[in-house]
């Protein structure tokens, strides 16, 4: 129609509305409102029992909301099964699979996608490349150390391309010094590839790589959104 705006309305990567989760203690987490675009970072705050790991499992699918609905890249994640949903979890720990290379694992991350030969090789190394793990690719997971390993699992997430990455205090066990480098490091591959982030942190250096930042009262219920370093 002549004069009507042509362009497409772009849906958030994430969009989370009225989402609230309670364990039978009464601790958990919501109501949350949110949304969260494409090449965005949101850092979630709280203190130790505020429901912040609570939130990302259930984007991820590993725990059903008692109520609301989880909206990942503009379709209703309810149903989904958490293999089939589009977002990648990274937690603490760092999993991989320690008894294979990283190369490996890397292909691991997308060996359920429908790629031709070619473009699957070609993406796998693309992403070792754009993680810094080229120099480490062919050393097996028990034998990487803990900046390794975080940038190999930065490499399973840029191959897979989720539409979000849910990072649960992935730097806490690197040094200051290299937790610094790699935190800068995921950040901004995740931002450049056009994944949306969602990063459970306790340091207020991890604010640096993230555009916004919410906090979780103790209760688990969501604060009013503030940008990092405003008060």
């Amino acid at each position: 129609m002549p004069g009507a705006d042509s362009a497409e309305e772009i849906a958030p990567a994430l969009e989370l509305r009225g989402v609230e989760r309670r364990h039978r203690s009464g601790r958990g987490v919501g109501p949350v409102d949110l949304a969260l675009d494409a090449s965005t970072g949101l850092a979630v705050l709280g203190e130790s029992g505020s429901g912040k790991s609570t939130l990302l499992r259930v984007i991820a699918g590993l725990e059903r909301p008692d109520r609301g609905i989880v909206r990942i890249a503009g379709v209703d994640a309810g149903r989904s099964t958490p293999g089939r949903r589009d977002v990648a979890l990274v937690s603490q720990e760092l999993p991989l699979y320690d008894h294979l290379d990283v190369r490996t694992n890397v292909h691991m991350a997308i060996s359920g996608l429908d790629l031709e030969r070619d473009d699957r090789a070609r993406r796998i190394e693309e992403s070792i490349a754009a993680a810094d793990a080229a120099e480490f690719t062919n050393r097996r997971a028990d034998r990487l150390s803990g900046g390794e390993r975080a940038r190999a699992c930065l490499a399973r997430i840029l191959a897979r391309r989720p539409a979000v990455a849910l990072l649960d205090e992935p730097f806490a066990g690197l040094d200051r010094r290299r937790r610094e480098s790699v935190r800068e490091l995921v950040c901004s591959r995740l931002i450049a590839a056009g994944t949306a982030f969602l990063l459970v942190t306790h340091d207020a250096g991890d604010l640096v790589g993230v555009s916004r930042s919410i906090h979780l009262d103790p209760d688990g219920r969501l604060e009013p959104p503030h940008r990092p370093g405003k008060t």
